[in-house]
């Protein structure tokens, strides 16, 4: 079984040549997408934890005020 490399430099058409490079050149793009989605994921999945932590703190600060006015005098 050929390998890329062995298939691209087996080629002898330039249209050929021509359209491996289209090909690799998209595919470098997608690569940079990739790599920006998986960061916005990342930093999406950090900032939803922070967010339920602040919600937790928040209840409990809540569940705290709401004992301490309703205790008997």
């Amino acid at each position: 079984m050929k390998t890329t490399n062995e298939t691209v430099q087996s080629m002898q058409h330039l249209d050929s040549l021509k359209a491996v490079k289209v090909a690799m050149d998209m595919n470098k793009a997608q690569d940079k997408t990739i790599d920006m989605l998986v960061n916005l994921v990342g930093t999406m999945d950090k900032n939803m934890k922070l967010l339920a932590t602040k919600v937790l703190e928040l209840e409990k600060k809540i569940e705290g005020l709401e004992g301490y006015a309703n205790r008997e005098i």
